[in-house]
């Protein structure tokens, strides 16, 4: 039987959309599938003006799910990217102003969603790490167009390599996220923040969304992000950092 992995809260002229996949709302392609349906429906719903993306718990998301991923081949990696490209797919070009509320860490995927978002504030608990060299993978889930957007190229290099966790006050200077509150003020703010923008000129915030980020745009770098992870999760790297990232050791590269 198939777990309710997204909840959702309809009001007048917006919705809230929720992960809730405890203890890490870690992605599956269940969760990613239930969050694109949701997502879509609220993007050509013109009653909803704004979006809001938060989560249950602790953790905003750390990406994959590790309880998902043990039980798969490396190669199963490539059927929860595309899924989650969906997510960003639509977050990226719904016709709307999109919010993130980042309660935690957000990692991986998680990372890359929250990225997707036109508006990020964050708690001062949260934390932002790529961490695709963990698992000895391309970065995916539009962060390759996203990152060099917000930051800069020398930053996104320098989180890429480093692979760092950059936290909430970091992440605002640098401009990953716009605000960030106290950790019982998140949601209070990330709730003004979505109401305000629901009242405003909410389809011109659309054809400027267009403007910034082209759907073709947004659609050739995904389906080029996917086509890396693709190749990617067959070299011997790859599976060998996967099995050691779910064993909790360290890994061991050798570039084949």
């Amino acid at each position: 039987m198939s777990r309710n992995l997204v909840e959702s809260v309809l009001g007048p002229q917006w919705i809230r959309v929720r992960l809730q996949n405890p203890p890490h709302n870690g992605l599956t392609p269940e969760l990613c599938q239930q969050l694109h349906q949701v997502l879509v429906a609220a993007a050509d719903n013109p009653e909803i003006r704004a979006i809001l993306l938060d989560s249950q718990g602790t953790n905003f998301c750390v990406g994959a799910d590790l309880r998902w991923a043990a039980q798969q081949q490396i190669g199963s990696l490539s059927q929860l990217v595309r899924a989650m490209h969906q997510v960003c797919e639509v977050m990226l070009t719904a016709p709307k102003p999109v919010i993130c509320a980042v309660g935690g860490v957000a990692a991986g995927g998680g990372m890359s969603i929250c990225l997707c978002a036109d508006v990020r504030i964050a708690s001062q608990r949260a934390g932002f790490r790529l961490a695709y060299p963990q698992v000895a993978i391309s970065m995916d889930g539009g962060s390759t167009l996203r990152l060099p957007q917000l930051i800069g190229m020398s930053r996104t290099q320098s989180l890429l390599f480093d692979d760092r966790t950059v936290g909430a006050s970091e992440g605002r200077d640098i401009g990953l996220v716009h605000e960030v509150v106290h950790p019982d003020r998140l949601e209070e703010v990330a709730w003004k923040r979505l109401e305000s923008l629901a009242q405003g000129p909410t389809l011109a915030f659309g054809e400027s969304k267009r403007l910034l980020n082209p759907p073709e745009l947004v659609r050739e770098r995904l389906e080029k992000e996917a086509e890396a992870i693709d190749r990617i999760v067959k070299t011997q790297d790859a599976n060998n950092a996967m099995l050691a990232f779910l064993d909790k050791r360290a890994p061991s590269y050798e570039g084949r």
